[in-house]
């Protein structure tokens, strides 16, 4: 009897590892940090989005799809999935909203006197996670060239 195949022609025991579901483990916990941060004023989505997408579009992509047909989530599908290079002005906006919110967080925590350590090498690990997630996304391509179009 023949292995059942799917739809990118592989056999499906090759395509399901521990790899591919510790991806999907994160991108949908990363989805449901955004979640959260969709709906709280000072947790970041933008950024859980982006590291979600990537981890399921590399592993269920299907998934990805699913989690970008709720409604909670739709607004943010277009900008994730288009192909034009995120501009320098949005760029440094998310890097400053996201540093902003984690300084206010780890403010919080000290200030109530709940901040440890660990949690402050938690809070600048994710910090510089997504820093260099967002310095990554979508980099205008190298040179200077533009996408065509009218010169003025």
């Amino acid at each position: 009897m023949e292995e059942p195949v799917d739809s990118l022609n592989a056999p499906l025991a090759a395509r399901v590892t521990p790899y591919r579901w510790g991806l999907a483990g994160v991108g949908v916990c990363c989805f449901a940090l955004g979640g959260v941060g969709a709906v709280t004023p000072l947790l970041p989505t933008t950024i859980f989005l982006l590291i979600g997408s990537f981890c399921l579009i590399r592993s269920c992509p299907k998934l990805e799809d699913w989690f970008f047909q709720r409604r909670l989530f739709a607004r943010y599908a277009g900008f994730i999935r288009s192909k034009e290079p995120m501009p320098a002005v949005v760029r440094r906006t998310a890097l400053a909203m996201m540093w902003l919110s984690l300084s206010v967080s780890v403010a919080i925590l000290a200030v109530a006197g709940r901040l440890t350590l660990v949690m402050g090498a938690v809070a600048a690990a994710l910090g510089l996670g997504g820093t260099i997630a967002i310095l990554l996304f979508r980099r205008p391509p190298r040179g200077g060239a533009r996408r065509s179009g009218p010169v003025h």
